[in-house]
Formats: C-alpha cells, sequence, structure tokens
C-alpha cells in the first residue's frame, strides 16, 4: 500500500523565509536601524565636538582681553611713575595711579624720587621721616618761583613692609592741589 502523507489543514507545512535572505544574514530592518543609530551617534559627537571648540575659542578669545597682572605688584601705582609725570589716581579710592599729560586736569606731579639705602625694612617712622626729609630737600629745586603755591600740598609715597620685601626701596614725592585738580606742571622752566 502506498501511503502518502495527509494534505489538508492539519498538516500544513510552512517554511517562513525572509525574500532575497540567505541562510545567516540579518533581517533587513535590524539592519537599517544599526545604521541609523550609528550615523546619529557620530553627528552627535561631531556637534559636541564643535560645540567644545566654539566654547573654547570663546574662552581663548575672552581671555585675551582680561586685564594682565602687573609684573611688579606696584607697577601701577606713584611707583610706576617718574619726577615730571602728572597723574591721576584711580577712580573709587583703589590704591594706583597713571600717568597723564600735564596740560590736562590732574590729581598730582611728581617732582622728585629717590632710593632709600639698606636692605632691611627700617620700621615706618625712620622710613617716614627719611621721605619727609628728602622730598622737602628736592621740592624747592623743582617748583615754579613764580607759581602761587597756596593751593598746592606736598605729599610723599613709600613702601610699606610687604613692598619693601618685594625689592621697592624708592620713595615718591607728589605735589597735590588742594582746591582741586591742577592743569599744568608746577615745575619750573628750564633754561
Amino acid at each position: 500500500m502506498n501511503e502518502t502523507p495527509e494534505t489538508g489543514p492539519a498538516a500544513t507545512v510552512r517554511e517562513d523565509k525572509a525574500p532575497d535572505s540567505t541562510p545567516g544574514s540579518i533581517p533587513a530592518r535590524p539592519r537599517q536601524r544599526g545604521r541609523r543609530l550609528l550615523i546619529i551617534l557620530f553627528v552627535v559627537s561631531l556637534v559636541v565636538a564643535v560645540a567644545a571648540a566654539a566654547v573654547t575659542g570663546a574662552l581663548l578669545l575672552h581671555r585675551s582681553h582680561w586685564p594682565r597682572v602687573a609684573a611688579h605688584p606696584l607697577r601701577a601705582t606713584v611707583f610706576g611713575l617718574h619726577p615730571g609725570q602728572c597723574f591721576n589716581s584711580l577712580p573709587n579710592g583703589i590704591a594706583g595711579a597713571h600717568a597723564v599729560p600735564c596740560r590736562q586736569p590732574h590729581d598730582g606731579e611728581i617732582y622728585g624720587a629717590f632710593r632709600v639705602a639698606g636692605q632691611h625694612w627700617p620700621g615706618t617712622a625712620a622710613l617716614g621721616s627719611q621721605a619727609r626729609l628728602g622730598c622737602q630737600a628736592r621740592l624747592t629745586g623743582y617748583l615754579n618761583p613764580q607759581l602761587d603755591t597756596s593751593g598746592l600740598a606736598e605729599s610723599y609715597a613709600y613702601p610699606n613692609q610687604g613692598a619693601w620685601a618685594a625689592g621697592e626701596h624708592m620713595v615718591i614725592c607728589e605735589i597735590r592741589g588742594t582746591q582741586g585738580r591742577l592743569t599744568g606742571s608746577v615745575r619750573a622752566s628750564r633754561p
């Protein structure tokens, strides 16, 4: 007897094969998702790298406009000025001064400068006394004898202990106006 396999609804044999696929290959949908994911990751990485470069560039550009730190702690003070220079003090009570032309209104004029001898800190009282005597000796030779001195006041600046330790041993002699700013130099004209 010949028996034939039954064919009918109970004996249906079905093979599910993806069209155009070979055994062992990855189905098309997951492969496309993987590519999309790789492309998205690449684009995100690229955007992050460009953003990081832009931020770094902006910081470096902004940094170049930051004020430079003075090489010497007293550079922006009267200790950086020389006799004959007029100056304005920094605004809002900030310690410091910057040179301006004497023909412009200014806070004061440097009329003398001298170095104090010695390596060891002499103390505030001794240094103040040396500064006063040294500046008074220089004032007469500097001032224009025809100038009305009633509106002028002399002063001096000398280094504190920290500035002395940093190597600043100069005394700076200043003349200032008592009734506002000065205009023009108080210096005697040279023959």
